[in-house]
């Protein structure tokens, strides 16, 4: 399993455990059989696109495509970056600010 799918199944396990849900419960949430829930969160099995997306939504999340440009932003604001605590942005105005506190 490629590291983008394992990160997303990682995701996915703990936003189950976090719910408190065994894989029984989240099981009868979607229609997917336990056994299964079983094999993608071990990783024996690449999931279907299906399974992640009922997975997700039954978990109360919601699977979207960001385009790699905005990825940094985008993780910045969801605070999944190490960097977390520096704004995903600065405006204009913020340098002039900066200068005129710098100069009293």
């Amino acid at each position: 399993m490629c590291s983008d799918q394992e990160s997303i199944v990682g995701q996915l396990k703990a936003a189950r455990e976090a719910a408190g849900l065994s894989q029984r419960a989240l099981s009868a949430m979607t229609g997917l059989q336990q056994g299964q829930l079983s094999k993608i969160e071990s990783g024996l099995v690449d999931p279907r696109l299906s399974s992640v997306l009922e997975m997700a939504r039954a978990l109360e999340l919601e699977p979207v495509l960001v385009p790699r440009r905005s990825l940094l932003a985008v993780r910045a604001l969801l605070g999944l970056d190490a960097d977390a605590g520096r704004p995903a942005y600065r405006l204009d105005d913020d340098d002039d600010e900066a200068e005129d506190e710098g100069d009293a």
